[in-house]
This record gives C-alpha cells, structure tokens and sequence, in this order.
C-alpha cells in the first residue's frame, strides 16, 4: 500500500513575530519501499523557505526503520539549518520504532499516551542527562 503525503501552509506565532511553515501529514504504510519517495517528497519540501515544519504521523499504519531513517536525517538538517521540525500525533507503529530504538531523547518531540499506551511502552533509553 502507497502512503500518501499532504501538505497545508501554516502560520504560527513565535516570540512576537509570524512564523510560516508547513503542516505535513503522512498516511499509510511506511516501508524501505516508499523510503526513497519519501526522502525525495522531503527534500522538495526541506528546500524551500519555513520556519517549522510539523509532520502529523497519526494515519501512519506501518513504518520501518529505513523510513524512520529519513525522518531522523530530516530532524538533524533541520537543526543543522535552525529550523524548527516536529513530528506530532505518532501512530502506534510509530511509537512502537520510537521506543525499541530509544529514540525519544533525541527527537524531543511531545508524545502523548494513554494509560494503556503508558505501561506498553518505556520510553526511558535516551532521556536520561549522562
């Protein structure tokens, strides 16, 4: 199954001034299959003029390493280049990926759980300051 990529232009405010940007939202599966659409969609959209760029991952169904892969190289050009990129509303697979490679101390991105959601996953690898 292909995934599908939507893209809105958004306005936020930040520190007393507008801030434009995009909200990203990313649908289905995820694979090494779609990897190299992915990064190539990504990078059309990296290269142009923003200041954040919010990836919505709620409609994700299935993601593989290689995909998160893209995903973690975008987050990393983007504090290179001082922008701001935030994944948002993770899927269960995608938490899933998040938590077995223990990811979230570096991504700093906001997760929220339910309680059931709270005891499956740890979310502790990653997080401490040493």
């Amino acid at each position: 199954m292909p995934f599908s990529l939507f893209t809105n232009r958004a306005e936020e405010e930040f520190e007393g001034s507008i801030a434009v940007g995009f909200r990203l939202n990313l649908e289905g599966e995820l694979t090494i299959y779609e990897a190299s659409e992915l990064k190539d969609k990504l990078d059309v959209i990296r290269k142009g003029s923003y200041s954040f760029l919010e990836i919505d991952l709620s409609k994700v169904t299935k993601m593989d390493t290689a995909c998160l892969q893209v995903l973690l190289v975008l987050k990393k050009e983007a504090k290179r280049n001082e922008t701001n990129v935030r994944l948002v509303n993770h899927s269960h697979s995608v938490l899933r990926l998040i938590d077995l490679y223990g990811l979230t101390g570096f991504l700093r991105d906001k997760i929220r759980l339910s309680k059931d959601e709270l005891k499956e996953f740890s979310f502790r690898y990653g997080t401490s300051k040493d």
